[in-house]
């Protein structure tokens, strides 16, 4: 059998003005797996990564000849993974072409296009690695196709085949990841302040149900974690000190955690970790929080979103203004560090725009995210203002645009006071000796060019 030779490409994040490089840059973990399952197959496999490497794309589809060419990512990125695509089929038509990761999952026929051949919608590396083998045969038959879990594929006529996707058991991931591509850019990757920063997963899906979150619906809706002290020897085999846990709730059961913080200490682990978490689980349990950050937990990435109820409300949070106040406070005592995530309204007055800044302020909050609500695609908020939208563009879904018809004041304005709010806090927290990592006056010339 002749071994297929497959691209990976690592989308970038943008090609506007602004983007966060210097910032976020996250490890693409997601297509270090796929690299490394497939290596493992026998398949001659490379990483494409134009915001960190020099090469052409189409030099590279000369010089490395792939026969199958993948690409993945969130909303914002279709655009390119689409271009990547079809610059794939206008090199040579001969070429495979695959889409996959958290977009595709549930918004897959909007990704049905001639140019792409197959989409993968599971987060099973083997089904590419199946399909890659496939492909390696002339004229397969397409019935073989026909079991590999949530897979997409065009038929011969045109018309598309949907798989029936099922839940993907994280514990099946290969345990030791081929790093190799980390490693070499390894000073490109930080979360702010921290860098080098490795990515880590746990799990897939989200224990909880908020109205405006996409991450919930992952895996088919379904959670499913690592085996803990698997786990724990994944981190310790990690050649970086700095360990950032994409879960988008790390925070869900007391015992798993409890279970982790002891195989830290028994694995005799020293990191430094930074992981998303709710308020209502750090204060109903505030003695394994202060555990976490024995073991070396220095900051907690936390989705207070609102300084109103009402927004809370609408958002489904489940908590009130009263149980963030609480955190913060609980969280400085134990001198735990906060990334706070918020969220920037279109139903926002003027004085909601003032009183968010106020109420930061008198948190002292040192990092503060504040994110233009998204409705993103596939959840049931994009389900119930999808006829409001300003824009059909993907490229803005980036959670710096307007992309909902703000209630209160023009599109202009809404933009000027957000923009405002910002660099509000973005001065704030350079009292407190923060963000003197990078270049601030670049960095402010391309956030206010970046509509």
């Amino acid at each position: 059998m002749k071994p297929t030779r497959i691209l990976l490409i690592h989308t970038e994040e943008t090609r506007t003005h602004f983007n966060a490089l210097g910032i976020v840059e996250n490890e693409p973990l997601e297509t270090e797996i796929l690299y490394t399952v497939l290596k493992q197959a026998g398949h001659p496999v490379r990483i494409y990564d134009p915001d960190r490497e020099p090469a052409c794309f189409e030099e590279l589809l000369s010089s490395f000849a792939p026969d199958l060419v993948y690409a993945d990512g969130v909303v914002k990125q279709v655009p390119y993974m689409l271009d990547y695509m079809q610059r794939t089929k206008a090199f040579s038509q001969k070429n495979a072409t695959i889409l996959g990761g958290v977009f595709a999952e549930h918004n897959y026929r909007s990704l049905y296009k001639d140019t792409v051949d197959y989409i993968s919608r599971s987060y099973d590396p083997c089904v590419i690695s199946a399909l890659a083998s496939l492909l390696s045969e002339p004229d397969f038959p397409s019935s073989l196709l026909e079991n590999l879990n949530g897979l997409c594929y065009r038929r011969k006529d045109g018309s598309w085949t949907e798989n029936t996707i099922h839940p993907f058991d994280i514990n099946l991931l290969p345990r030791d990841i081929d790093r190799s591509h980390f490693y070499q850019y390894q000073s490109r990757f930080r979360l702010l302040k921290h860098n080098p920063l490795a990515c880590v997963r746990f799990a897939y899906s989200c224990s909880h149900k908020c109205t405006f979150c996409y991450r919930t619906m992952m895996n088919c809706g379904r959670y499913v974690h690592k085996d803990v002290r698997n786990f724990a020897e994944e981190i310790r085999n990690i050649q970086c000190d700095n360990i950032y846990i994409i879960d988008d709730n790390f925070l869900v059961d007391p015992t798993t955690l409890s279970q982790f913080i002891a195989a830290i200490r028994e694995l005799n682990i020293n990191k430094n970790f930074i992981c998303y978490g709710r308020c209502d689980f750090i204060l109903k349990n505030k003695d394994l929080i202060k555990e976490l950050t024995q073991i070396g937990f220095r900051y907690f990435i936390v989705g207070f979103e609102a300084v109103r109820d009402n927004y809370l409300q609408k958002y489904d949070k489940k908590i009130e203004v009263d149980d963030s106040l609480s955190c913060i406070h609980f969280m400085k005592s134990i001198h735990a560090g906060l990334y706070a995530m918020m969220i920037i309204d279109t139903d926002f007055t003027p004085a909601d725009f003032t009183s968010m800044y106020r109420w930061v302020k008198e948190q002292q909050l040192e990092y503060v995210i504040p994110s233009i609500i998204t409705p993103l695609p596939g959840t049931q908020m994009y389900d119930d203002c999808k006829e409001k939208l300003l824009t059909t563009d993907w490229r803005k879904w980036d959670y710096t645009h307007v992309l909902l018809p703000p209630a209160h004041m023009s599109i202009p304005a809404f933009y000027i006071r957000y923009q405002l709010l910002v660099l509000r806090l973005f001065f704030l927290a350079r009292r407190y000796g923060s963000y003197d990592f990078i270049n601030a006056p670049s960095l402010i010339s391309r956030f206010l060019l970046g509509r």
